[in-house]
């Protein structure tokens, strides 16, 4: 079935004045124009709708029936119609992001609080989670923007570095490594890991560097967050690969070790190739762009 909603308009518009010559010059269209209308839908629905009565027409069992239908499929239209223009509002609109966990007590925050100060009308919808599932998000659509470490994997998903970490091999004090000024990763082939899953963004840097080193890491225990990775080293269950330099990854208990050669990770941006960008979400990714 295919209803029009010009054709719903109009049957409400006659079926609340009763009369087509009032209601075609009310709607500013010729008296023909606003028959066919009526008689497209009382085809489409495969029964009259109204009952002449001398010269007004009046609605009649099947008329009253679809009326409270019609008005409610005008009403969902012209809310439909208003939640997307407010969507295509640079100012106004939503904007769905995704990030790691570890960008959550840092750049995501500063971001949000200065494009908010300009643009207080725009909302987000954020979502945190893994690199990998992250990326999978922007390319089918869940997602419009994600920041991600390390770059895409996928070749429809565009990339733009934004910030680098250096990292650092974190251990537990008193630790055999603990007060070195470097390490080479090769040295650490019989230690156990505390490793992220393997979607993360850091476990994937830490097999491939560790691949580069000759090795596969042990790994003693996986999880999803940062923090928990620290504990767990600051318990003396493993060492990890942590980013040097955030203030929400310093604890007690352990000491960050650069890397030998130094090792820095890319934070960028991500988002779907060639995909048409609502005016909101190009507005914030060319303000995120602008940081660069």
């Amino acid at each position: 079935m295919n209803l029009s909603t010009v054709d719903i308009a109009s049957f409400l518009a006659v079926a609340e004045s009763g009369h087509l010559t009032e209601t075609a010059a009310a709607l500013d269209v010729p008296q023909p124009t606003l028959s066919r209308r009526i008689a497209r839908l009382e085809e489409e629905l495969g029964a009259t709708l109204f009952d002449r009565v001398g010269r007004s027409l009046q609605l009649n069992a099947r008329g009253r029936a679809f009326q409270s239908y019609a008005r409610d499929i005008m009403t969902a239209t012209d809310a439909g119609s208003r939640e997307v223009h407010r969507l295509m509002d640079p100012e106004r609109g939503t904007v769905r992001i995704g990030f790691m966990h570890s960008l959550g007590t840092w750049l995501i925050p500063s971001l949000l609080r200065e494009y908010r100060a300009r643009f207080p009308q725009v909302q987000f919808e954020l979502c945190q989670g893994p690199a990998r599932d992250l990326e999978n998000a922007v390319l089918i659509d869940d997602l419009d923007l994600a920041f991600v470490s390390p770059a895409p994997a996928c070749p429809e998903v565009s990339w733009a570095v934004l910030r680098t970490q250096e990292l650092a091999l974190a251990v537990p004090s008193g630790h055999p490594l603990a007060g070195r000024s470097s390490v080479p990763l090769a040295e650490l082939k019989g230690e156990h890991f505390i490793g992220m899953y393997e979607a993360y963004g850091i476990q994937i840097i830490l097999e491939h560097l560790a691949a580069d080193a000759g090795f596969t890491p042990k790994i003693a225990f996986r999880t999803q967050e940062m923090t928990t990775v620290g504990g767990l080293v600051s318990s003396g269950l493993g060492v990890a690969l942590l980013p040097l330099g955030d203030p929400a990854l310093a604890f007690d208990g352990v000491e960050l070790i650069p890397l030998e050669p130094r090792f820095e990770r890319d934070i960028g941006l991500i988002w779907q190739s060639g995909l048409f960008e609502a005016p909101p979400v190009e507005l914030f990714k060319n303000f995120v762009l602008g940081r660069i």
